[in-house]
């Protein structure tokens, strides 16, 4: 595991919230404790906010995948995020602006969430199978209607 020292100088070079409205810091920090996938993220931040504050699917899932293309993470095959031991100065040096709704960056957003449901235990989405099932039926309306 990365010393937290080193974590924590790299953040300030970022500034006061360690870029991405600090959450990046937040997530440096929770992967500090062990590898988690996105669910798990969200969660130990809740948790240290006391509360007060969970970041939502969309926010993670994004910063996660650009984390991964900075090599600050990276993504083991059970789906877990880890800290790379060897993080580059560099990288922190590279901030994530804020996007457009645009379509590809709407994709984006949507494929974040698709992960983060993917993540849960199947009994917290079974509930919601009808919901799924519509939201499927749409895309494929979407889908064929690019062919016409």
């Amino acid at each position: 595991m990365p010393d937290m020292r080193d974590i924590w100088k790299k953040l300030n070079k970022l500034g006061r919230y360690g870029g991405y409205g600090g959450l990046k810091g937040w997530v440096l920090y929770t992967l500090s404790e062990r590898p988690k996938n996105g669910a798990e993220i969200m969660d130990s931040i809740e948790l240290m906010s006391y509360g007060a504050w969970r970041p939502s699917p969309g926010s993670i899932y994004p910063l996660l995948n650009k984390m991964v293309e900075e090599r600050l993470v990276r993504k083991l095959d059970d789906g877990r995020y880890e800290l790379i031991d060897n993080m580059e100065t560099d990288s922190y040096d590279n901030m994530w602006g804020s996007g457009s709704h645009s379509v590809s960056n709407i994709l984006t957003e949507m494929d974040s969430y698709l992960a983060y449901l993917e993540d849960l235990p199947k009994e917290k989405v079974v509930p919601y199978e009808e919901k799924l099932r519509m939201v499927q039926e749409r895309i494929e309306r979407l889908k064929e209607s690019l062919h016409k």
